[in-house]
């Protein structure tokens, strides 16, 4: 099948060394190409019906800065369809009081509280407080303390909502009426996911653009301070009893999440499970006492991401397939471009290009 020509039968022109250089070159850079591709990583992905039970728990990470409120004024509720106020977070939310320049002036763990009947997730006594302690809530407002609330907390696995609120404080406004224009629920959501955090940050590091697990993140609300004349009719309407003591519209703010379980299943590492959500923001500007919620829902349906490399055999394939199709195209050309210049060079031998 080989048969070979006496090396004396042959001979180099130059049209053989031009193609043959450039053979090379195409040949070199198709090897390169196809070597790239054989190292590099894809993900497929596929859909399937969600099997996972409903007792099971989900976690969900918060890290939230609320400049202008005071983490003393500040509840951490949550509910769900089934009626479940409960929550175990066990100590991982944690709130840091902020200087009005956003320096930490104290950290501590958001601790249970069983005051009152709002539910076991509020993180503070709702009441109990003296004059002492008034004062000294007024001082940090003055001063423009804020909060930062983060850490992870663990809920039932159906549609329900976590939420930042003032709710179980509401009795105190009474006695904080000028102290309430310095306050509102502007946030920065400095990140919201649901899952492991763990798994959630080494997808993110290391699994780009094949998910949404934290597209909140860098999100942020303000309250507009109200105007002097929208102040004064807010007094002439209420005067001082009513939720619109606030010299800031009273906003509520909703965020709407629909939570996708999501399964990624990389070449060396084991199997990580997490949940990638969309999200859509709703503000709610009325004389209720301000709010943040986060509101999730659940897809029927997992979204499971594969890694996959090319295999070595295809790589092989690959690789023969170029120095075949290369060398065969390359051989035509030069047989063509020969036969060209000798017909050329036959034909100025008789005077016949002229």
């Amino acid at each position: 099948m080989y048969r070979k020509v006496p090396r004396d039968l042959t001979e180099p022109t130059l049209s053989g060394a031009t193609v043959s250089c450039a053979t090379l070159a195409v040949a070199l850079y198709l090897f390169i190409t196809e070597a790239m591709v054989f190292s590099e990583r894809k993900w497929e992905s596929e859909m399937f019906i969600d099997e996972s039970r409903t007792e099971e728990k989900l976690q969900i990470n918060l890290d939230i800065t609320l400049p202008a409120m005071p983490c003393e004024l500040l509840s951490f509720d949550a509910q769900d369809v089934m009626g479940s106020h409960e929550v175990d977070a066990h100590g991982n939310l944690f709130k840091e009081r902020l200087t009005s320049k956003g320096d930490v002036i104290a950290k501590e763990e958001m601790t249970s509280s069983h005051h009152g009947a709002a539910g076991t997730l509020t993180r503070h006594p709702m009441f109990g407080y003296d004059n002492g302690d008034v004062d000294r809530i007024k001082k940090m407002i003055h001063s423009g303390e804020g909060c930062r609330v983060a850490g992870n907390v663990k809920v039932n696995r159906v549609p329900g909502n976590v939420h930042l609120s003032t709710y179980s404080h509401s009795y105190l406004f009474g006695s904080l009426y000028q102290e309430t224009r310095n306050i509102n629920i502007s946030h920065t959501v400095n990140h919201v996911s649901f899952g492991p955090d763990i798994d959630i940050s080494y997808v993110k590091r290391n699994f780009k653009n094949t998910g949404i697990v934290s597209p909140l993140d860098g999100v942020s609300q303000v309250v507009e301070a109200k105007k002097e004349e929208e102040k004064k009719k807010d007094r002439d309407r209420d005067g001082f009893g009513g939720f619109s003591v606030f010299s800031t519209d009273s906003a509520i703010f909703e965020y709407y999440t629909k939570v996708v379980p999501t399964t990624y299943v990389p070449l060396t590492s084991p199997q990580l499970n997490v949940f990638q959500f969309t999200a859509n923001t709703n503000r709610i500007v009325n004389q209720q006492m301000p709010s943040l919620y986060i509101r999730y829902d659940f897809s029927p349906v997992t979204v499971k991401y594969t890694e996959r490399s090319e295999s070595l055999s295809h790589f092989l394939v690959q690789i023969s397939a170029v120095v075949g199709g290369v060398c065969t195209i390359a051989g035509v050309f030069d047989s063509a471009l020969h036969r060209s210049i000798k017909q050329l060079a036959k034909k100025s031998q008789i005077g016949k290009l002229g």
